[in-house]
């Protein structure tokens, strides 16, 4: 009897080991996610910023070079203006030198060459003026050139970047036909690609790991994504506004919303091709909803994973340096 007893204790004992381990092994997962969802957060924010940053910048070219056009017609009328003066000042010499010839008077001439001297002083003053007018005009054209080759280069690189994408989602379309509509949506929003994917697609309610069909799809997203080089892709997780009410090493919603998204990435990550430097995931929590109506079907749309493709800014940015 006090045998058995004996090894009744050595297998509880050695139990209460495993539980340790694990639940030591689930706080560190906890404490890594964390610092993920941080580190990731954080590189959103800079994208964004710097998205904001080329936007502002494209703006102040196209106000700086309306300014510029404003100034260049003022100019154009100020030395048009200056070019008649000279014209009519010119004929006025003209013509008292042509008295000056038929007159006998030495009054009258005394006069006239007076008149002809303050004309004559007048008349470089005026030259003198027209050709600072038309430095100035010539250097305000060349400003004005520079910036509309700025502008068109500019353009032309947000055009091509634009077409880009639009390739990449014609190619995701093609590559997920038969899931779009059916818990898939794809769309274009200010130079992006977002891929939605809903929750009846991916998980099973309270889950993080993926179901065999959203793997398929993932996967099959991942062979597109491996031949853009030039397309950063961020993989948000979203929840609705229900409390968690799970248990294990998941507490809330941002850490349900955070292994949902870095469970999507190891996913993606299966294809060696797809560079995990231009991967990062993000848990967004219950915090930014597609409808904020307090329903069942609000919170049904509310729970999906976003993939965000955003193309890489470097020959915009080089533009500006």
């Amino acid at each position: 009897m006090k045998k058995y007893l004996f090894l009744a204790a050595l297998a509880l004992s050695a139990s209460a080991c495993v539980t340790q381990a694990k639940y030591n092994e689930a706080k560190e997962s906890e404490a890594r996610y964390y610092d993920e969802a941080r580190l990731c957060n954080e590189s959103l924010l800079a994208e964004k910023n710097k998205n904001k940053e080329l936007t502002n910048l494209l703006e102040q070219l196209k106000t700086k070079a309306t300014q510029q056009t404003d100034q260049v017609n003022q100019l154009s009328k100020e030395l048009k203006r200056v070019q008649d003066d000279c014209t009519a000042m010119q004929e006025q010499n003209k013509e008292l030198f042509d008295k000056l010839k038929a007159t006998k008077s030495k009054e009258e001439i005394q006069a006239m060459l007076s008149e002809i001297q303050a004309l004559q002083s007048e008349l470089m003053a005026r030259e003198d003026a027209l050709f600072k007018a038309e430095r100035t005009l010539q250097d305000k054209q060349n400003q004005l050139e520079l910036q509309n080759a700025k502008i068109t280069e500019l353009t032309a690189l947000i055009e091509q970047q634009n077409a880009k994408m639009q390739d990449i989602k014609n190619k995701i379309q093609n590559a997920l036909v038969g899931y779009e509509g059916n818990g898939l949506q794809i769309e274009s929003r200010n130079g992006r690609i977002y891929v939605s994917l809903d929750e009846k697609l991916l998980f099973q309610s309270g889950k993080w790991n993926v179901d065999t069909r959203g793997k398929q799809a993932i996967r099959q997203l991942s062979g597109v994504l491996a031949g853009q080089k030039d397309i950063d892709i961020l993989v948000e997780g979203h929840t609705d506004n229900v409390p968690y009410s799970g248990n294990g090493n998941i507490t809330d919603n941002w850490d349900l919303s955070v292994k949902r998204a870095t469970a999507i990435v190891r996913i993606l990550l299966e294809n060696k091709d797809l560079e995990a430097s231009r991967v990062t995931a993000a848990g967004r929590g219950e915090f930014n909803p597609v409808d904020t109506d307090n329903t069942k079907e609000a919170r049904q749309k509310n729970r999906r994973i976003e993939i965000i493709l955003t193309p890489k800014l470097t020959e915009l940015l080089q533009l500006f340096e």
